[in-house]
């Protein structure tokens, strides 16, 4: 049952729009879990919620999402850097991409 779902998914092609390295503020769904989700993000002043997370990738110090929101698709970057002052580690978000999303017909 479980696989004849999965066939009835549309298949996404993510095409890169715009490239950014904009930084930006997400709200976690359960931010004391151990594993928390993205649950949105602010850009200018507006809220962009994630409806999935359609991709992780792991990097050294880096994750990478790429998500669908209520306001179109993107890639967000998480690493970490030193607070200058007091050498601590920061987790800093930012916008990587915009993209647009085409929808692949199956074959028959």
């Amino acid at each position: 049952m479980v696989n004849e779902r999965r066939h009835d998914l549309p298949h996404l092609l993510f095409v890169e729009r715009v490239a950014f390295a904009e930084p930006i503020s997400v709200e976690m769904d359960r931010p004391m879990a151990l594993h928390p989700k993205v649950a949105g993000f602010w850009r200018n002043g507006e809220f962009r919620r994630v409806l999935k997370i359609v991709d992780t990738r792991y990097e050294h110090g880096e994750t990478h999402l790429r998500v669908v929101t209520d306001r179109g698709c993107f890639d967000l970057r998480r690493f970490r850097r030193p607070e200058p002052r007091t050498l601590r580690m920061d987790s800093i978000w930012e916008l990587c991409a915009e993209l647009d999303t085409v929808e692949l017909s199956h074959p028959g």
